[in-house]
């Protein structure tokens, strides 16, 4: 990786503010007024001050080929009509082609309940269906994803209140289709990260900072909302938690997280609530990464 060190680095072994991986060292450049000095503040309350704490994260490569991690349903999650969808992607082959990031299916290939894809027109889709497989939501961005650099996807749906956002890199982009019901989850067999369940679709590009949070959600038209994941200047990953919790303040069913050379094996590691993921061939680490 590059250097990405800017005004401070935030690690997990932190040893200014006691080892706690939820609080930063914090210069005076990254605070405003009255505070002055290096200061040990919780990421909550240096968002609350107006700083934004960055971290340095590595991405996993999955090389199109063999690559894809998969489990079982998520861990403790219900049907719902919310959500909040973060991650970072960078894609290194199959440009123009239909790739799958995510995807939740009841019977493996036929009963999807939610999913994530870079459509054959490299733009960004998102599906969820209900119970009786009807497509209650629908969002697609409508810019071409350039291939080789780094995306940052950002998504929150209520379907209650028929609202929904998608950002890609900052900028809002979203055609939209809801249907006031729930997305079922409750039935999921088989989850697949990298690819669909079993296999197919795989992506040739890396993720990093893999965030879902069903039945959660963010109202990302504003601002501060939209910066607890994405930094406003220069657009760099920021610290969510150890769990992903600091954002809504509940853990996602989902957090797959790479520190700055962590061992990439552990990006099946979830740090959300949902379980482990288990990986299909080799992932390698990322030649660059959204830090950068």
């Amino acid at each position: 990786m590059g250097n990405i060190w800017k005004w401070f680095v935030l690690v997990l072994l932190l040893t200014g503010c006691g080892g706690n991986p939820d609080y930063v060292p914090v210069p005076t450049p990254e605070l405003p007024p009255p505070y002055t000095g290096e200061t040990c503040m919780s990421a909550n309350a240096l968002l609350l001050a107006g700083g934004t704490p960055l971290i340095a994260v590595d991405a996993a490569d999955f090389d199109g080929t063999n690559d894809y991690m998969s489990r079982a349903g998520l861990s403790g999650v219900s049907s719902s009509k919310s959500g909040i969808l973060s991650f970072w992607y960078r894609i290194d082959g199959g440009n123009a082609t239909a790739r799958t990031l995510l995807e939740a299916d009841d019977t493996p290939g036929a009963a999807v309940r939610f999913q994530v894809q870079q459509a054959a027109d490299n733009k960004i889709w998102l599906n969820g269906y209900n119970s009786a497989d009807a497509t209650i939501l629908a969002l697609n961005s409508t810019a071409y994803a350039a291939a080789g650099t780094w995306l940052h996807i950002l998504s929150a749906w209520d379907l209650a209140n028929n609202v929904s956002s998608l950002y890609i890199n900052g900028v809002s982009d979203q055609v939209a289709y809801r249907v006031n019901d729930f997305i079922a989850y409750t039935g999921v067999t088989d989850t697949a990260l990298g690819s669909s369940p079993g296999g197919s679709l795989k992506i040739n590009g890396c993720l990093a900072e893999f965030y879902f949070a069903p039945n959660q959600y963010l109202d990302f038209s504003v601002e501060a909302n939209r910066r607890k994941f994405i930094s406003g200047a220069g657009g760099k990953p920021v610290h969510l938690g150890v769990d992903g919790s600091l954002p809504t303040g509940t853990a996602p069913a989902i957090y797959q997280h790479l520190d700055n050379e962590e061992a990439v094996a552990n990006f099946a590691t979830n740090r959300g609530t949902g379980g482990n993921f288990t990986i299909t061939g080799t992932l390698d680490t990322a030649s660059t990464s959204p830090s950068d």
